[in-house]
């Protein structure tokens, strides 16, 4: 991936960079629109543009590697175990991750077929853990997690008594050709150098054996309707945002053929992103009520989540 220049920025605070398209090399771009970090309210707005060549979208300039980490304090919720939770919230929280787990794996088995004993699983970016926990639990398979916070590997390890390695995919060092299945949910949008994820993905992915990423859907109704209001827009940690087409073209150029994806939604998604319109900022400051007005706001979307899908549950297989 081609890094055109980079420079101080005044305005947000940090280091930043201006790239090429990470699909296609173009530097030719147009606004999709402007946005800003609604989550922790940091300063300054990000730029969402179109590569010209090939129609993906993606941020640009954004922050360099060495300054994206400020933008993942330690109370990003993605590291936010459901069972430190105050009652009832915990019990919600919990019973939310367990359906979000067993749909994940419903997306994935509806191509793979069902998960075996003696299948090697990695989990990249695990968090948690609630994939691998789940598969545990239902199919008595255990995969191995990656994840580069160590409080969150402590927890896996310690708590949860199941292995994982503490790192990136790309320091990893997993074994090469070792896996029959790897899952990088919710993880690729955040990557500043995706194509070199997804070839490092190939290496340690068996021939025929099998990819399941998870994204934002940046071309869905939600995305169009909400704009920089959209929740899963989430800059600057979302870095890029392909659709079938341009990730199809991504992951063929790292070795997979893409074999399905599947639209959805999440009600409790759609309220967030109503939420955000309606002028709410900031959310880790008030995490302990959102939730619940997000989910109260996104009930009424229940009865039309196949016609806004927000989310692609894409399966490829490693040629």
């Amino acid at each position: 991936m081609q890094i055109v220049r980079t420079f101080d920025s005044l305005e947000h605070g940090e280091r930043q960079e201006e790239i090429a398209c990470p699909l296609c090399g173009s530097a030719e771009t147009e606004l999709v629109l402007v946005g800003s970090d609604l989550l922790f309210g940091r300063p300054g707005p990000y730029r969402l543009v179109r590569c010209r060549g090939c129609n993906l979208q993606y941020v640009n300039p954004r922050p360099t590697g060495e300054a994206l980490g400020v933008h993942y304090p330690k109370e990003y919720f993605g590291y936010e175990k459901p069972e430190d939770a105050a009652w009832p919230m915990r019990e919600i929280l919990l019973s939310f991750a367990r359906g979000i787990a067993r749909r994940r794996l419903g997306y994935i088995e509806a191509v793979t077929g069902r998960i075996q004993a003696g299948q090697q699983l990695v989990d990249v970016g695990c968090g948690v853990n609630g994939l691998l926990r789940t598969i545990r639990e239902e199919r008595g398979v255990v995969g191995l997690g990656v994840d580069f916070k160590p409080e969150v590997v402590d927890y896996v390890r310690n708590t949860l008594k199941m292995p994982i390695v503490e790192g990136t995919l790309a320091n990893a060092g997993l074994e090469t050709g070792r896996f029959d299945l790897m899952t990088l949910l919710e993880y690729i949008e955040h990557e500043p150098d995706p194509a070199s994820v997804l070839t490092e993905a190939r290496r340690v992915i068996k021939t025929g054996g099998h990819l399941c990423i998870e994204i934002p859907h940046p071309t869905g109704w939600v995305a169009r309707t909400f704009g920089r209001h959209w929740w899963n827009l989430d800059v600057p940690r979302h870095l890029v945002f392909y659709d079938p087409e341009t990730l199809g073209k991504q992951l063929a150029l790292a070795g997979f053929d893409l074999v399905k994806v599947t639209p959805f939604t999440l009600p409790f998604y759609v309220g967030a992103s109503v939420l955000q319109a309606l002028g709410q900022r900031s959310w880790n400051r008030n995490k302990h009520w959102v939730p619940l007005v997000a989910g109260a706001l996104g009930a009424p979307f229940l009865p039309f989540q196949l016609a806004m899908p927000e989310f692609l549950f894409a399966v490829a297989r490693a040629r």
